[in-house]
């Protein structure tokens, strides 16, 4: 497509090609008019733009400004911009308001090509010229009338289009790596008696980060194996070569210029997958960690091998490279975890717990049963923010196995508040006593029972114990959980507004709150069906069972909530 481009903006605007071997300088086509300068930059995207072809329009727009201060850049696409696409192009036009900023699209090159036979057989390539064949030999239908007919005239087209050469032919179909057209071999011996070769010319600039970086990637694959995408402005040109005149017809120019080069290594699945376990070994005589890993892919290089699996769960990605230069033998492990978001708690904690314990100098070993596989020296500390997530992640498995249901991973951030009332009911349902994020407590008195529950109070400092109704609210992407089975309570509680409470009992008032503080905080605990006989209820002047007992009390087991 970017050929036939290049060929319509010559005829059209008059503009010349600039051979791009040694690097087009941001420029496919320019013309030279009275009015200035104009550079064409030709795309053969045809679906909606990524965000990483928009960054490559982009920066090729700014290196030709930069470079030949044009009075026009033009990119011709064979796509038609969406308005959010509209809306981009609008703001590279504000960065550059002294330079026209144009887009041909679709319509506009639709609206050259008509006519032009010569372009139209480019385009289509063998296809079009066998079909041309087939109309001659009566073999085209003149109009399609069931779905017998498509796929009728598609086995002819395929059948003809196996005869340009003996050797190889083009197969429509899908690959892991989406639909494609792949280049088959008719015959065995295909490869050996006409052999194909793709050569891919590179240039990679010392002083640009990104072309260093793609280097290392295309390096490492060719070494070890893997999957590597090269953008097209690191691809001088790829040459497409053939043994024989037929094979090369059906390949097409031996030269071409492609906007992005992907080389994927083709797995070898002998001995795969492959079970093994992942143990954490560590230096400072805590408990090791382990858990279950397969091996599930394997692909090699000229000096390696590249294996990958994953945990049970998915989430825990590694990557097990060796590599032998002739010299000495090398390898590392990585591993890498995927988004737990949506994720069951009790799916990701073992990968979480073992990348949270892992530490600089631990030894990672890779075991098959008895026999050692592999070890390496873990050589960085955890990530940032995993000791947080592996706390929250823990938290939250208690409360599920707590309520019996499944709670999967919030996508969205917890607030502190409601990250602060998961581990608080966490802990407490562990059998701890669990601090709650304010200092006091508020009760609701029944209408008419503000008498009633004053005299029910203890005038000096006593301990407050009260379970909800409902249980501990918890708040997790919107949703609320009710956690029931826990209980608030307070040592050295005190009725903070009892004077208050007084004046609404002597006039006669119906509704009050009753507020409770306490110097020491108010907890969360396991509730218990009697907290003992030293708390004296408050009866019904509160909803709920509250009770409040003498200074220094305690329910005899603690637990944990919300409140």
């Amino acid at each position: 497509m970017e050929r036939v481009g290049q060929l319509l903006v010559r005829d059209v605007c008059g503009a010349t090609s600039v051979d791009g071997s040694g690097g087009d300088g941001a420029q496919d086509l320019r013309q030279d008019g009275p009015d200035g300068l104009t550079i064409f930059e030709i795309k053969s995207f045809t679906r909606r733009l990524t965000s990483g072809q928009k960054r490559q329009i982009a920066s090729s727009c700014q290196r030709a400004i930069e470079l030949h201060q044009p009075r026009r850049w033009v990119l011709v696409i064979p796509l038609n911009h969406s308005p959010a696409e509209l809306a981009w192009f609008d703001r590279l036009r504000a960065k550059f308001p002294d330079v026209a900023l144009e887009w041909y699209g679709q319509d506009w090159l639709d609206g050259r090509i008509a006519g032009r036979e010569d372009l139209i057989s480019y385009v289509e390539g063998a296809q079009y010229k066998l079909l041309r064949r087939a109309k001659q030999h009566g073999m085209e239908r003149a109009a399609l009338t069931s779905g017998a007919d498509l796929v009728a005239r598609m086995d002819d087209l395929l059948e003809l289009g196996a005869t340009i050469s003996p050797y190889w032919t083009w197969r429509s179909g899908d690959t892991p790596w989406g639909p494609a057209n792949i280049f088959t071999a008719q015959r065995p011996e295909a490869p050996a008696e006409d052999p194909v070769q793709l050569t891919p010319l590179f240039s990679f600039p010392a002083d640009d980060p990104e072309a260093q970086a793609t280097f290392e990637r295309l390096r490492q694959t060719l070494r070890v194996g893997g999957d590597v995408q090269i953008p097209g402005r690191f691809i001088d040109e790829l040459r497409l070569t053939a043994a024989s005149e037929a094979t090369q017809r059906l390949l097409g120019e031996p030269t071409q210029q492609v906007a992005e080069l992907r080389l994927v290594s083709i797995p070898n699945a002998t001995g795969m997958p492959l079970h093994c376990s992942l143990v954490l070994e560590r230096q400072d005589d805590q408990q090791g960690v382990s858990l279950p890993f397969t091996f599930t892919e394997r692909v090699s290089g000229s000096h390696g091998t590249t294996l990958t699996g994953t945990d049970a769960s998915g989430l825990l990605q590694g990557q097990l490279l060796f590599e032998d230069d002739g010299k000495r033998a090398d390898g590392r492990f990585t591993m890498n975890l995927a988004p737990v978001a949506g994720s069951f708690p009790h799916d990701a904690l073992p990968a979480v717990r073992l990348l949270g314990a892992c530490a600089a100098g631990d030894t990672l070993r890779l075991r098959r049963g008895p026999v050692s596989l592999a070890s390496f020296l873990a050589g960085a500390e955890m990530p940032d923010g995993l000791a947080g997530l592996l706390e929250l992640v823990a938290a939250l498995e208690v409360v599920q196995d707590h309520l019996g249901a499944l709670i999967p991973i919030p996508a969205e951030p917890l607030s502190d508040e409601d990250a602060h009332d998961l581990l608080t009911l966490a802990r407490a349902l562990s059998g701890q006593r669990a601090r709650l994020r304010y200092p006091g407590l508020d009760l609701a008195i029944r209408p008419g029972q503000v008498r009633s529950f004053l005299d029910a109070v203890t005038r000096t400092p006593g301990a407050l114990y009260g379970v909800p109704d409902s249980g501990f609210t918890l708040t997790l992407d919107g949703h609320e959980h009710q956690v029931p089975g826990l209980a608030f309570w307070a040592p050295n509680v005190q009725l903070s507004n009892q004077a208050e409470l007084e004046s609404v009992a002597a006039a006669g008032g119906s509704e009050a709150v009753a507020s409770f503080t306490s110097p020491d905080g108010l907890f969360v605990i396991r509730a218990v069906e009697d907290p003992g006989p030293q708390y004296q209820p408050v009866g019904e002047a509160v909803a709920g069972r509250r009770s409040v007992g003498p200074a220094g009390d305690q329910p005899r087991t603690a637990s944990l909530s919300t409140g």
